[in-house]
Formats: structure tokens, C-alpha cells, sequence
């Protein structure tokens, strides 16, 4: 479970430093700027895989507790890190179109900007509510141990 608790973050943390770089980008018109902006997109859509990749570890650990209320948990915050992670993958497929349409001076670079700055938003949302969902569990998992050693 600490791989994924170690790695869940980054998934969060990508797509806001992208925003606030791609908000420099644009207000500075400056290509390169908007270019690092759609690279920690990407990057973030890779780290959102590895959160995932993590979290059937994790889930196999806290499956074993025998939890039914965490088992719950664990289910509906699965369902939310699905919906998230293929919006992360959107943006990411996109900011990698966005960052090419940027090299070679295509116009549809500022349509692609607009759809990038809809996921952002989305995604900001959805990352909150698969982090809440997240920090539940641990949450749960915390009070249940501690419980234990009294």
C-alpha cells in the first residue's frame, strides 16, 4: 500500500502545475512556456497509470483486513479513479496533439488549447473526489489499527 500512497499524488499534482504553467503560457504568449504546460500534461497521464498500476497492490492489502466497510470504500474509490484516470489520459492524448500542433504552427492548436482547459477543470474535480474517496479509506484503515492496539 505505501507504493501507491507514495505515488497517488502525483496524478493531483501534474495537472495543477500544468494549469498554472499554461496560465503563464498564455497570458505571456509564450510558445515554449504553453509547450512545458502540455508536457506535464503527459506526464501527469503517466503518473495517473502508475496510480493505478499501484492500487490493485494496495486494494489485495486492505482486502485482507476483511473490512466490510472498507471493502466498500475501496470499491466506490476505484469506481472514481477509473473516470479520473481516462480523463487523465484524455488530457494527455491531447496535450501531446496540442504540443505538436504548437511545433509546427497548426491553428487548431487553440481549439485543442480550449479542450485542455475543459479537462483541467473536470479533472481538478475528479482528482478532489478520488483523493477524498482515497483518504477515507486510509482514514478507516487508521482508526481500525488503533483500535487494535488498545
Amino acid at each position: 500500500m505505501t507504493t501507491h500512497n507514495l505515488i497517488n499524488h502525483f496524478p493531483l499534482l501534474f495537472p495543477i502545475a500544468g494549469f498554472i504553467v499554461l496560465l503563464i503560457g498564455v497570458f505571456t504568449r509564450n510558445e515554449l512556456v504553453k509547450r512545458t504546460a502540455y508536457f506535464l500534461f503527459v506526464i501527469a497521464a503517466f503518473t495517473a497509470y502508475a496510480s493505478m498500476a499501484t492500487g490493485e497492490g494496495a486494494e489485495d492489502e486492505l482486502h485482507a483486513l476483511k473490512n466490510p466497510t472498507i471493502n466498500h470504500e475501496i470499491h466506490e474509490h476505484e469506481e472514481r479513479a477509473e473516470l479520473f484516470v481516462w480523463f487523465m489520459y484524455g488530457l494527455g492524448g491531447i496535450s501531446l496533439l496540442a504540443m505538436l500542433a504548437s511545433w509546427s504552427k497548426k491553428s487548431i492548436e487553440k481549439y485543442l488549447l480550449w479542450s485542455i482547459w475543459v479537462l483541467v477543470l473536470t479533472i481538478g474535480y475528479l482528482g478532489y473526489d478520488t483523493g477524498r474517496s482515497g483518504g477515507h479509506i486510509v482514514h478507516d484503515v487508521a482508526l481500525k489499527k488503533g483500535s487494535q492496539t488498545e
